[in-house]
C-alpha cells in the first residue's frame, strides 16, 4: 500500500519529508537538554530539626510518632529512618502507581495530627519530594585577591548570589564557607548575682524594719508585765491589810458589845468600855485613810476600784455609825439594852463590810490575772509575728533570685514578643482606607540592649543590658574554604525541573564570564558543571552517531558497489533520525545520555529496513524488472518480514511496563528512543526508499561483484555441508552456548560502568581511632589542596567543611571531616582511574584517611555504592556486637577496602540509670530527674531574628556558665520532697552514672532498628563477587534470635535490576515468538527462528570475556536488545524459503537459494551495525563507558549470530520442515 502509494505520488512525499525535516530541526532546537531522564521517584523525605537533642531523644521523641502515622498512608512500601544529633529524617518509598501529589497532601495530614505531641523545640517538619533535579547542576568557586573571608562572604551574598539567581531557570544558589554573623546574648552571671545582692540588702532593709518595730512592742509588753506584777502585789499586800485592820475593828467592836452587855451588871465598867470604842474607832478611822490612799494607788494603775470604793464607803459608814453609838452611849449609858441592839446592829455591819472586802480582794486577783494574760498573749503573737517575718525573710530572698526567673527561655519569650510587627486591620476616616499595623521590629543592638525585662521596688528598671553581655558573633573561626590555596567561598547552583540543564549551564558561564571580565582580582573556577559534561557526552555521543552513519554507507557502499542505492540509504539515515527527534519532542523525551544513546544505537539498525527494500528493488532491477514496478514489489515483497522484524526489536522494550523502580525510570527514554527510531525507519524504508529507487535506479546493468560471488559460492558449499553433517554443527553450538554460559557465572557484576568525568571529589577524614581537631584537619586540608593542585591533568582543587553525597553530590555536613572538590583538564593525559591513584599515592604521607570517588558522574550512587551490610533489631548493644562482627568478616573479605560501621562515628556518653525507689524517697520520677538535668545543660537558645543594616541576624541565647563536668554532674542537686518539706538530693544518690558508646545516628527501616557495615570494593576485584563471598559468610553466621543480618547495597540493586531485565528478556521472546507466528501463520517457523536467540546471547557473552568486560545493567540490556535483533536475519531467512517452497522449489533447493539471496542484506544490516556501535564499543569518547557494555554484547552477540544464523537456521529449518508446505492463495491487490 504504501510504497505503491509512494511511488505514484513522490511529491506528496516530498512535501512529508521536507515536513519532517522542518519539524525536526525546530523539536531538537526546542529539546531540553539534561545529563539523565526526567525521574518521578516515589520517595518523599521528612525533615525535622531538634536543637540540642541527643539521637536517642530525637528518635523517641520525633522519629518514631512520625514512623507510625507515616505507616498509615496509602501507597507507603517503605519507611527509613536516620535519628541524628539535632535532626530527624523519615525517607518514604511509595509505590511507582502512587499519586505523589495527593501523597504529599495525606502525609502533610498525618504532620498535622501529630505535630501538637512534639516539644516546644522541635521546629517544623519539612517534606521533600527526590528528584534528581535536586541535584546541583554546577559548583563554583568563589575568591577575591586581598579580601578576607568576612569580605568575601559580603560581597559573594551583594553581589555574586544575586547576579546568578536572577538568571532564567535557576531555582537557588546555595553558599558553603560564608561567614554568618549572629546577635549573640549572653547571661552574666557577675551582673545577675550583683543585682541580686542589691535586691536582697533592698529586702533585708525593709525586713529588719519590721523586725524593730517587733522587737520594741515585746520590750514595751514586757515592762509593762514587770509593772503590773509590781503594783498588783502592792494593791494586794494592802487589801490584806485592810482585812486584818477590819478584822481588828470587828474584835474591837464585839469587845464593846460585850462591855455594854456587861453594862447590866457592872454600870462602872461603861466609861472604859466607851474609852475603848473610841480607841477603836480612831483606829479605824486611821485605816480608812489607808484606804483611801490604796484607791489612789490602784486609780492610777487602771485597776477596776469600784469594789474598794464600795468597802472604804462602808466603812466611812460604819465609822460614823460607831461615833453615833459612842455619842448615844455616852447619852444613854442608862438605856444598856437598847444600845446594845445598835452595837450588836454595828458588828453584823462589820462582818458584811469584811465579807465586801474579801470579795473585792478575790474580784482583784481575778483582774490582775485577766491583765497578765493579755500581755502573754501579746507577747507570744509578737513572738510569731517575729517567726513568720524571718521565714518571710527566708522566702523573699529565695524568690528575688533573679538566676532562677531569668533563663535563656524567659529572655527568648520576651524578645519573641517584642520583636513584633504584623497587620492588624483596616480603619477608615473621610471615605479613606487606612490600615493598622501594630509593632516595630528591633533595628539595632541598641533596642536590644535597652529592653525592659522588669521593674523593681526599691531596684527600679531591669534591662537586658544589665543582666547581659550583648554583642555581634561570627563563625569565622569555625568556616573553612580552600579554593587553590586560597580562601574563598562555594556555591552550588540548582535549576527548576522545567529547564535544561545544558542552557542554564550555558547562561551561568557567560554571567561569571561577564562578573570577572574587568576585575582581575575576582576568581569564580567552575568545580563541577553539568553543562560542560553533558556536551561532551553529547558530543560524543553525536560523533558516535555521525561515524555510524558514515561507517554504514561505507558498507552499503562495498556490498552494492553502486552509488545511487547507496544515496538512497544516506538519505534514508537522516530523515529517520529526524522522524525520531519529532517523536520524542512530541512525547516530552529530553535530550539526554539515555535517549541519546538510543539514538546512537539505533542509527545501525535504522537502516536494516532501507537495506532490506533497497536490496530486494536492487536484485529485482539486475533481474529486469522495471524501476517502478521494481520499486513497487520489491518493497511489498518484504515488507511483511520488515514490518514482523521491526515489531519484534521494539516489543522487547514493551516489558518495560511491568518493571519499576529505577530500572524502568532509566530505560523507558532509551526504549521509546529506538522503538521511535525503528519505527521512523520502517516508514522511510516503505515510502521514501521505494520512491527515490523508482526515480533514481534507471539503469538494469548488474556490476560484478567477483570477490562476493566467490564469497556467495564458498557460502553455498558450507552451507550444503552443514546440511549434510546437522549434528557436527549443533553440537558444537551447544558446546560453545554451554562454555559461555559457565564463564557468565563467573563473571563480575556492576549496577553502571564507572564513567569518565572532568570532575572528581575526595573526602579527607580521620583514621580509625584517631582524633584531629578542626585545626589539623584545615592543616591538612591545605597541604592536600596543594599537593593535588601540582599534578599535570589537576585544574583546580576546592576544599571545604563537611562530607557526604546524595546522588553524587554534597548533601550533609560533618564537622570532622574535609570535602575536596577536582576539576581536570578536558585534554587531561590520564584517566580518571590513573590520577586517583596518582592523588592517593602523592597524599600518603599525610595523617589521615583519604578516599577518591573517581568521577561526579557515577550513576552507581543514584542507588548507593559498594558493600552494605545491614543489622536490624531491638536493642543498641546488641547490634553493636554484631555490627563488630561483621566488620571483621569484611576484614577477612579480600578486596574488601575502607571498611566503615555506624559504630565508627560513635559518640561516649554518660548513661544516667536512676533509682526509682531512693528517686521516689525525694518524690521524684525518673522524668522529673531527666526534666532537672535538661534544664542545667541547656546551654544556647535560638530566639528571633533581627534586622540590622540590612542584615537578618540570627539571636542566639546563651548562659555563660561554665561547662558542666562529669563531676559536676554526680554533684548535681535534684530538687525534691521529703516529709512534705522542700528537699535536695544530689544526682549520684539516687542515680548510677556510668560510660557507654552509643552511635552518632540511629537507623530505622519499617520502625525496626538497623546498623550498617559497609565497605568499598578495591579495583582488582569485583562487587558482585565480592557480595557472592560476603553472602556464604553472612548464612554461616549464628545470627541471635530477633536480629536478621541482610547484605545490601550495589549488590541489592544489581540483583534486582537484573531480575526486572531477565523478566523483560523472558517476556520479550514469548512476545518475539507470538509475532514471528503471526507473520508466518505457523508455530514451528518461528520456534526455528527462536534458536538465533541462545547463539546471540553465547556471542554477547563471549564479547564480554574476550574485551573483559562485566556484566552490568546495561549491558545485560544488550542481550534484550539482542533478542529483538538477531531473529530479523532469521525472520528474512524463513520467509524467504517459506515463499520459494510455496513456489513449487523443493525444500534443499530453496534453502540454498535462499542463502545465495539473502546473505548479502543479512550481512549488510549486521555489518551497518556492527560499525555504527564500533565507536561506542570501543569507548571513544566521554562518556561512552555507559554504552560500551551493551555496545560489546550487540556486537558480539549479533557477529557471532549473524555467522551461525546462516547455518543453524538453514540445518534447524530441514530438521522441523518434513512436510510440504500448503499454498495460501492471496489475491493481487493489482
Amino acid at each position: 500500500m504504501l510504497p505503491k502509494f509512494s511511488v505514484k505520488k513522490p511529491l506528496t512525499v516530498f512535501v512529508a519529508m521536507i515536513l519532517v525535516l522542518v519539524l525536526g530541526v525546530v523539536s531538537f532546537t526546542k529539546m531540553t537538554t539534561d545529563l539523565l531522564p526526567s525521574m518521578n521517584l516515589p520517595y518523599v523525605i521528612a525533615y525535622t530539626p531538634y536543637p540540642g537533642a541527643s539521637p536517642e531523644k530525637v528518635e523517641n521523641t520525633v522519629t518514631n510518632p512520625l514512623e507510625e502515622v507515616f505507616s498509615t498512608v496509602s501507597g507507603v512500601e517503605n519507611v527509613t529512618s536516620i535519628s541524628n544529633e539535632n535532626v530527624s529524617m523519615v525517607i518514604l518509598e511509595f509505590s511507582q502507581d502512587t499519586n505523589m501529589d495527593s501523597a504529599m497532601i495525606d502525609l502533610n495530614g498525618q504532620v498535622d495530627l501529630v505535630k501538637s505531641k512534639f516539644d516546644d523545640t522541635v521546629g517544623s517538619t519539612t517534606l521533600m519530594k527526590l528528584n534528581p533535579d535536586m541535584m546541583p547542576i554546577m559548583m563554583v568557586s568563589v575568591d577575591v585577591d586581598g579580601m578576607s573571608q568576612e569580605e568575601i562572604s559580603t560581597y559573594v551574598n551583594d553581589e555574586i548570589i544575586p547576579s546568578l539567581e536572577r538568571i532564567e531557570g535557576v531555582a537557588s544558589v546555595s553558599a558553603t564557607g560564608l561567614v554568618e554573623s549572629q546577635l549573640q546574648i549572653t547571661l552574666d552571671t557577675d551582673k545577675i548575682d550583683s543585682l541580686n545582692k542589691k535586691i536582697k540588702a533592698n529586702i533585708n532593709s525593709e525586713l529588719d524594719k519590721n523586725e524593730k518595730k517587733i522587737d520594741d512592742g515585746i520590750s514595751k509588753l514586757n515592762k509593762s508585765e514587770k509593772e503590773l506584777d509590781k503594783k498588783s502585789q502592792e494593791q494586794i499586800s494592802k487589801l490584806s491589810e485592810a482585812s486584818v485592820e477590819l478584822e481588828s475593828g470587828l474584835s474591837q467592836l464585839s469587845s464593846a458589845i460585850a462591855q455594854i452587855q456587861m453594862m447590866d451588871s457592872v454600870g462602872d465598867s461603861l466609861n472604859p468600855t466607851i474609852s475603848d470604842a473610841k480607841k477603836a474607832l480612831n483606829d479605824s478611822e486611821s485605816k480608812l485613810k489607808d484606804f483611801k490612799n490604796k484607791l489612789k494607788i490602784a486609780e492610777q494603775n487602771g485597776l477596776d476600784t469600784s469594789i474598794l470604793k464600795e468597802n472604804i464607803a462602808s466603812l466611812e459608814s460604819t465609822i460614823k455609825t460607831i461615833k453615833i453609838s459612842i455619842e448615844n452611849a455616852e447619852k444613854g449609858l442608862n438605856s444598856s439594852s437598847a444600845s446594845l441592839s445598835q452595837l450588836q446592829a454595828q458588828q453584823k455591819e462589820l462582818k458584811s463590810q469584811k465579807k465586801q472586802l474579801e470579795t473585792a480582794k478575790s474580784t482583784l486577783n481575778q483582774e490582775l490575772t485577766k491583765a497578765s494574760i493579755k500581755i502573754i498573749q501579746g507577747k507570744a503573737q509578737l513572738e510569731s509575728a517575729k517567726q513568720e517575718l524571718n521565714k518571710s525573710r527566708e522566702e523573699a530572698l529565695k524568690s528575688a533570685d533573679l538566676s532562677s526567673k531569668i533563663t535563656p527561655d524567659m529572655i527568648n519569650s520576651v524578645l519573641t514578643a517584642e520583636n513584633f510587627s504584623m497587620p492588624a486591620g483596616y480603619v477608615s476616616d473621610d471615605a479613606k482606607q487606612y490600615s493598622v499595623k501594630v509593632g516595630d521590629k528591633f533595628t539595632s543592638i541598641d533596642q536590644v540592649e535597652d529592653l525592659l525585662l522588669m521593674s523593681i521596688d526599691g531596684i527600679g528598671d531591669i534591662y537586658l543590658k544589665d543582666i547581659a553581655d550583648i554583642k555581634y558573633e561570627n563563625n569565622v573561626s569555625k568556616s573553612y574554604t580552600n579554593v587553590n590555596g586560597n580562601p574563598g567561598i562555594m556555591l552550588s547552583i540548582e535549576k527548576t525541573s522545567t529547564s535544561s540543564t545544558s542552557s542554564v549551564c550555558d547562561k551561568l558561564n557567560q554571567t561569571i564570564d561577564s562578573l570577572t571580565d574587568g576585575n582581575d582580582k575576582l576568581h569564580i573556577l567552575s568545580l563541577m558543571d553539568q553543562g560542560i559534561y553533558i556536551d561532551m557526552v553529547i558530543n560524543s555521543i553525536l560523533d558516535n552517531l555521525l561515524y555510524g552513519g558514515i561507517l554504514a554507507i561505507i558498507v552499503l557502499l562495498v556490498f552494492l558497489r553502486s552509488i545511487k542505492p547507496t544515496v538512497i540509504i544516506a538519505f534514508s539515515i537522516p530523515m529517520s533520525l529526524l522522524f525520531a527527534v519529532v517523536l520524542m519532542y512530541f512525547t516530552d523525551i529530553s535530550l539526554n545520555m539515555i535517549s541519546l544513546s538510543g539514538l546512537s544505537l539505533g542509527v545501525g539498525m535504522l537502516v536494516d529496513n532501507s537495506i532490506v527494500v533497497i536490496e530486494n528493488i536492487y536484485r529485482m532491477r539486475n533481474n529486469g524488472v522495471s524501476r517502478y514496478k521494481a520499486a513497487v514489489y520489491g518493497a511489498k515483497q518484504v515488507s511483511g518480514a520488515i514490518f514482523a522484524s521491526t515489531l519484534t526489536t521494539i516489543c522487547v522494550f514493551l516489558p518495560i511496563v511491568f518493571t519499576d523502580g529505577i530500572t524502568k525510570q532509566i530505560f523507558t527514554d532509551m526504549g521509546l528512543t529506538i522503538a521511535y527510531s525503528l519505527i521512523a525507519s520502517l516508514i522511510i524504508a516503505l515510502t521514501l526508499v521505494p520512491c527515490m529507487a523508482s526515480k533514481l535506479l534507471t539503469s538494469a546493468d548488474e556490476k560484478e561483484h567477483r570477490w562476493f560471488d566467490k564469497f556467495v559460492d564458498f557460502y553455498e558449499t558450507l552451507l550444503e555441508k552443514a546440511l549434510n553433517h546437522k549434528s557436527i554443527v549443533l553440537i558444537g553450538a551447544l558446546i560453545l552456548l554451554c562454555f559461555a554460559g559457565f564463564s557468565a557465572t563467573r563473571m563480575g557484576t556492576a549496577f553502571m560502568p564507572d564513567m569518565s568525568s572532568t570532575q572528581m571529589t575526595a573526602t579527607i577524614s580521620p583514621k580509625e581511632g584517631q582524633e584531629l581537631t578542626d585545626d589539623d584537619l584545615q592543616k591538612i586540608s591545605d597541604d592536600f589542596v596543594k599537593i593535588v593542585g601540582k599534578i599535570d591533568d589537576v585544574e583546580g582543587v576546592g576544599a571545604m567543611n563537611g562530607s557526604g553525597t546524595m546522588m553524587g553530590m554534597s548533601s550533609s555536613s560533618s564537622s570532622n571531616s574535609m570535602s575536596v572538590y577536582i576539576v581536570l583538564k578536558e585534554d587531561m593525559k590520564h584517566s580518571n582511574k590513573e590520577i586517583a591513584k596518582m592523588i592517593k599515592d602523592d597524599t600518603s604521607s599525610l595523617n589521615c584517611d583519604i578516599s577518591v570517588n573517581e568521577s561526579t558522574m557515577d550513576m552507581g550512587s543514584m542507588v548507593g555504592s559498594g558493600i552494605s551490610i545491614q543489622i536490624k533489631g531491638d536493642d543498641l548493644d546488641k547490634l553493636q556486637d554484631i555490627s563488630n562482627d561483621m566488620v571483621d568478616i569484611l576484614k577477612n573479605t579480600d578486596g574488601a577496602i575502607d571498611i566503615k560501621s555506624s559504630l565508627d562515628n560513635s559518640e561516649v556518653e554518660q548513661r544516667i540509670s536512676v533509682n526509682k525507689d531512693e528517686a521516689m524517697k525525694y518524690g521524684l520520677t525518673v522524668a522529673q530527674v531527666y526534666q532537672q538535668i535538661s534544664e542545667k545543660l541547656k546551654s544556647e537558645t535560638t530566639s528571633t531574628t533581627i534586622t540590622s543594616n540590612s542584615n537578618d541576624l540570627a539571636v542566639v541565647i546563651k548562659n555563660n556558665a561554665s561547662e558542666t563536668t562529669i563531676k559536676d554532674l554526680k554533684l548535681l542537686e535534684i530538687k525534691g520532697t521529703k516529709n512534705n518539706k522542700d528537699a535536695k538530693v544530689k544526682l549520684n544518690k539516687i542515680a548510677t552514672i556510668t560510660n557507654a558508646t552509643t552511635p552518632a545516628s540511629i537507623n530505622h527501616k519499617n520502625q525496626t532498628r538497623y546498623m550498617t557495615v559497609s565497605a568499598s570494593v578495591d579495583e582488582d576485584h569485583n562487587i558482585g563477587l565480592i557480595s557472592r563471598d560476603i553472602q556464604s559468610k553472612i548464612d554461616d553466621y549464628n545470627t541471635p534470635n530477633g536480629y536478621e543480618v541482610e547484605l545490601t547495597g550495589e549488590n541489592e540493586t544489581i540483583n534486582s535490576t537484573m531480575k526486572d531485565l531477565v523478566l523483560m528478556i523472558l517476556l520479550a521472546i514469548v512476545f518475539i515468538y507470538l509475532i514471528m507466528v503471526a507473520q508466518f501463520q505457523s508455530l514451528l517457523s518461528p520456534f526455528i527462528v527462536m534458536f538465533t536467540i541462545p547463539l546471540a546471547f553465547t556471542g554477547g557473552l563471549l564479547g564480554l570475556l574476550v574485551t573483559r568486560q562485566i556484566l552490568s545493567v546495561t549491558s545485560m540490556l544488550g542481550f534484550l536488545i539482542l533478542a529483538g535483533i538477531v531473529v530479523n536475519n532469521g525472520i528474512v531467512f524463513v520467509d524467504y524459503v517459506n515463499q520459494l517452497r510455496l513456489d513449487g522449489v523443493d525444500k534443499r533447493t530453496a534453502l540454498l537459494e535462499t542463502g545465495r539471496a539473502r546473505i548479502r542484506p543479512i550481512l549488510m544490516t549486521a555489518m551497518t551495525t556492527i560499525l555504527a556501535m564500533s565507536t561506542m564499543a570501543l569507548g571513544v569518547g566521554m562518556g561512552s563507558e555507559l554504552s560500551q557494555g551493551l555496545s560489546i554484547v550487540t556486537i558480539g552477540g549479533l557477529l557471532y549470530a549473524t555467522l551461525l544464523t546462516l547455518f543453524i537456521v538453514p540445518i534447524l529449518y530441514d530438521i522441523f520442515h518434513r512436510k510440504e508446505m500448503k499454498k495460501i492463495i492471496i489475491d493481487d491487490e493489482d
